[in-house]
């Protein structure tokens, strides 16, 4: 049997799909009755060899404020390659071009057409992307979106998702073959036992520092926004500082930030060697996973592999992550605000939210909330009357 994977979020500076059809290759190169093929849209035409795996780049121009990222839009080198290789099944991992151009490329062909459900482009582009827009635009956009992944996945043959948010998500697209298979990780790779105690040094932080680690794109989606205007309130009242890994298009202002703050945050390249990248994770103190559309987050579970706490949002596939966790640590909160109510919603209610998810997803954990000594005088401004309010809230849901 020939499987084909074929996809466009393929990046060389990172990404979850890279990593995912990597170790993909890796397993089936002990297969040897599945012969394996990877399609990439790329900078370049070449073709190499990941383990045994064949993977074809094909050239395309470049995708947007997503540095490493193209567009496959190559028709007639795709259909050269699906002649040549005539596989028995393709599995379509990216919904833009590919979907499309593989329909033309296997003309007079019969495989079997497989999904794989890596984003939740609806959510990103729309909750994200259009959050400032007006109702209307958002209401059409998202109903533009839909109807587009409705027609993309609802031809294919069968579609996996990483985690039940995922396959939720695709049965709300009226999808209804689907399949949900988590993703794994290398847990001799990412352990504990990787931490190294020079670290935090080479990261510009003392020993006793809290150090949390964010591993990922550098990109707006990935609301970093948000941690970033908690940063100088976290390393005020804890003194912690942000290392943050990766490539994308927040990386100048990031590191502009970080010159200006190297107290409070460093900015590292994206980190090609997996055993580098374990080491980064084993001797951090927390994660932050700020997106609430990830689909299944492998930076997550590598973080959790190599023993750190999870402090992310509780939406998508980190949800089902964080079930069963033995802790649950709240640090995020707003220092901004042009109103009361900013605070309140963000503080107050955001704890709130949390703590209402911990007793529903994992109630024999232990909630830690560190809060503010703000929190002692409500009075003495918005920001400390939300604080306090957050600590009642909790008190009141019995934490």
């Amino acid at each position: 049997m020939k499987l084909l994977d074929v996809t466009e979020f393929h990046s060389p500076v990172g990404g979850g799909v890279t990593t995912y059809l990597e170790a993909k290759a890796r397993w089936l190169s002990d297969h040897s009755d599945i012969e394996h093929v990877i399609v990439v849209s790329s900078r370049h035409n070449a073709v190499e060899t990941w383990h045994s795996s064949r993977v074809y780049h094909v050239s395309g121009p470049p995708v947007p404020a997503s540095p490493g990222f193209y567009f496959l839009l190559a028709p007639g080198r795709l259909r050269d390659i699906m002649q040549l290789e005539r596989p028995d099944i393709i599995e379509v991992g990216s919904p833009f071009l590919a979907p499309w151009m593989i329909r033309y490329a296997i003309r007079g062909l019969e495989p079997a057409l497989m999904g794989y459900f890596h984003d939740d482009v609806r959510s990103v582009w729309v909750d994200h992307g259009l959050a400032k827009a007006p109702g209307l635009v958002r209401k059409v956009a998202g109903a533009i979106i839909v109807g587009y992944m409705a027609r993309v996945y609802g031809r294919l043959d069968h579609t996996i998702a990483p985690s039940t948010a995922a396959a939720a998500a695709l049965t709300r697209l009226g999808i209804s073959k689907v399949s949900t298979i988590p993703l794994g990780v290398d847990t001799e790779l990412f352990h504990p036992r990787q931490r190294d105690r020079a670290w935090k040094a080479r990261v510009g932080a003392s020993e006793d520092t809290p150090v949390a680690l964010y591993v990922g794109r550098l990109s707006r989606e990935k609301e970093l926004d948000g941690l970033l205007d908690a940063l100088p309130h976290l390393h005020a009242e804890h003194g912690l500082k942000l290392v943050l890994i990766g490539e994308g298009h927040m990386r100048g202002r990031l590191e502009a930030l970080a010159r200006a703050r190297p107290d409070q945050l460093a900015v590292l390249p994206f980190e090609s060697d997996r055993s580098k990248l374990a080491q980064a994770y084993a001797s951090a103190d927390f994660f932050f996973v700020p997106c609430p559309y990830e689909t299944f987050g492998l930076a997550t579970i590598e973080a959790m592999a190599s023993g750190l706490p999870i402090v992310g949002a509780d939406a998508g596939g980190l949800r089902e992550l964080v079930a069963g966790a033995d802790a649950v640590l709240h640090l995020a909160g707003a220092i901004k605000g042009r109103r009361r109510d900013d605070f309140m919603a963000a503080n107050a209610e955001g704890t709130a939210a949390l703590a209402t998810a911990w007793r529903a997803h994992a109630p024999e954990a232990r909630f830690v909330l560190l809060s503010s000594m703000a929190a002692r005088e409500p009075g003495l401004s918005d920001y400390a009357a939300s604080k306090h309010a957050a600590e009642e809230r909790l008190r009141a849901i019995g934490a």
